[in-house]
């Protein structure tokens, strides 16, 4: 209880003691975002679309996803790949206006950051976008992340289709702790032999690819909206699984009186290629379909989303058929002041080996990991508009569900002393569990001079079996903070805690994690129209968590770098 009043506390105590900076009112010189992104997956996003301070203004209540994170991290508002733990602190985009910009950085630990977005065409009915990104490590911890990519879009009368095709190449050596003998022989839980020097690659190399199209509707077009897309994903390890998937979404609606009929199709069509595994089964393909009808009630003061989620999978470990409700609410109590929203729904996951590698890039990319089945996702919260630009989300969530994973460390048996040790990669320990989330969030945005972010978060686990939910935090809290110093320079601040770790021994006991405590920093300065000058300091505290068992994440470390727009 002591714990959980800390973390009830510490939002409001951080909140009183911020101090509004009044600065002048002219924002052209940077524009900024401060976004807290949850388990980040790279796209390729429209060039076009530049983004600015989130102004706090009347909400529009969706549902608000509070699944556990491993971490938060606050991201670049366009043009991203997925961040490095040395890259973790935003960086500003070019002023708006401009076409395209090149941004470059170098910085300890030889971390090396570089982004390129070129306009190759740009005509007022298309577009065509080049973008190539890099993050990169070369030290001890070595890890670097690559993503190449083209965006077109073609705007029609009555919407607009687009095309994107990307490639990624992600490196990395393991750098966690290795207690193996190098000349000693283990198993693993599959009977697999192997030398201990022979367990880890020297470098792990990562591929992906990707490819999309679809259509949209105008949000002009009021009566009917239209959403086609396919879209095609590639992953490959030279160790491990190769997979294929392509998912096919079509989505239509139409408004009857003030209300709205639809439905929701998707097909996700999964392809495994086993013959890089080193010593799994061979993973078969498999397919889900989901089906997903609807009617929206849409009034003045209140909404409410009806509908239904049936899910038919072939998956050899997952549900044949697997039913969620879709009933989705949100109410006006005061005007413009107190919003209520809440839902009951549920959903089918197919843990891909992409999206899990992306999550645990240590994970073992021998074996395809199970899918996941939430039968019952009830949520509810109040959102609070108390003045102008300031916002208050409280809500709370209880899930069930089936085939949770928790990442557990692969357990090898040396032959000669029959003693079980940790190896450095990580297997996944389904269990079915119960979730009990609280959480709050405060925004505040004041004049595009000064804004901050503070969450907070309690997970509550209980599986059936009464283990661990291993490596989830128990409490969670998040700050961010832009200032505009002058009218060319910007400092933001953004921190991230999370306590209540625990992790599995190779005995079967649990050991506890260190807590994580991540302070980081960030200057920026607006030479001119044309060119601007960054400096990152990341963890402030040279705090050595671990973001998993056996694997601390960088020391402090800084970067400097410029950005120029043409």
């Amino acid at each position: 209880m002591k714990q959980l009043k800390y973390f009830l506390t510490g939002g409001l105590l951080l909140l009183s003691m911020m101090v509004a900076y009044a600065a002048s009112n002219d924002s052209t010189i940077i524009k900024r975002d401060v976004t807290i992104e949850k388990e980040y997956n790279p796209t390729i996003q429209d060039s076009k679309k530049i983004n600015e301070i989130p102004s706090v203004v009347e909400p529009e209540i969706k549902k608000v996803d509070i699944n556990y994170s491993t971490y938060s991290v606050v991201m670049d508002p366009a043009y991203q790949i997925r961040q490095l733990e040395s890259a973790r602190l935003t960086i500003p985009t070019l002023p708006t206006g401009k076409e395209g910009y090149f941004r470059l950085g170098m910085g300890t630990a030889w971390s090396t950051l570089a982004d390129l977005m070129l306009p190759i065409v740009n005509k007022p009915a298309y577009r065509l976008d080049l973008n190539l990104n890099h993050r990169g490590v070369f030290e001890e911890k070595m890890h670097h992340d690559n993503k190449a990519g083209l965006a077109y879009t073609h705007s029609l009368k009555s919407g607009e289709f687009g095309f994107n095709a990307g490639y990624g190449f992600e490196g990395f050596n393991y750098y966690g702790k290795n207690s193996l003998d190098s000349s000693a022989t283990y198993t693993n839980s599959e009977a697999a032999s192997f030398l201990g020097k022979n367990y880890l690659p020297s470098k792990a190399k990562i591929s992906t690819w990707d490819m999309s199209m679809g259509y949209n509707t105008l949000a002009s077009i009021k009566e009917h909206s239209l959403l086609v897309k396919i879209n095609y994903d590639g992953f490959a390890a030279p160790q491990g699984l190769t997979e294929n998937v392509i998912n096919t979404h079509i989505f239509y609606d139409k408004k009857i009186d003030e209300n709205k009929a639809g439905i929701d199709v998707r097909l996700q069509n999964l392809g495994y290629n086993s013959s890089n595994v080193q010593y799994a089964a061979k993973q078969s393909n498999y397919s889900i379909f989901t089906l997903n009808p609807f009617f929206a009630f849409e009034q003045k003061e209140w909404n409410l989303h009806l509908g239904i989620i049936t899910n038919f999978s072939k998956e050899s470990e997952g549900k044949g058929f697997a039913p969620t409700a879709d009933i989705i609410g949100q109410a006006t109590l005061i005007d413009k002041s107190i919003y209520a929203y809440g839902g009951i729904t549920g959903d089918y996951q197919a843990n891909t080996m992409n999206s899990m590698e992306s999550f645990n890039r240590y994970m073992n990319l021998n074996k395809k990991i199970k899918d996941t089945y939430t039968p019952f996702d009830t949520y509810g919260g109040l959102k609070l508009k108390l003045m102008y630009n300031f916002l208050i989300d409280m809500s709370v969530r209880y899930k069930t569900i089936k085939n949770q994973f928790f990442f557990v460390n692969d357990v090898l048996t040396n032959t000669t002393t029959g003693s079980s040790v940790l190896g450095n990669t990580f297997g996944a320990d389904y269990q079915d569990a119960n979730l009990f989330n609280a959480t709050y969030r405060i925004n505040y945005n004041y004049n595009q001079v000064f804004s901050f972010i503070i969450s907070g978060k309690y997970n509550s686990w209980k599986l059936q079996n009464g283990e661990q939910a291993w490596q989830m935090p128990k409490y969670e809290f998040d700050f961010g903070t832009d200032m505009k110093l002058t009218k060319r320079t910007t400092m933001n601040i953004y921190t991230h805690f999370a306590s209540g770790r625990k992790a599995l021994a190779a005995d079967g006991s649990a050991v506890s994690m260190k807590s994580i405590a991540d302070i980081n920093f960030g200057l920026f300065y607006a030479h001119s129209s044309r060119v601007s000058s960054f400096l990152k300091l990341n963890n402030l505290l040279g705090s050595h968590y671990e973001n998993w068992n056996g694997y601390e994440v960088l020391g402090f470390n800084a970067m400097f770098g410029l950005a120029f727009s043409f």
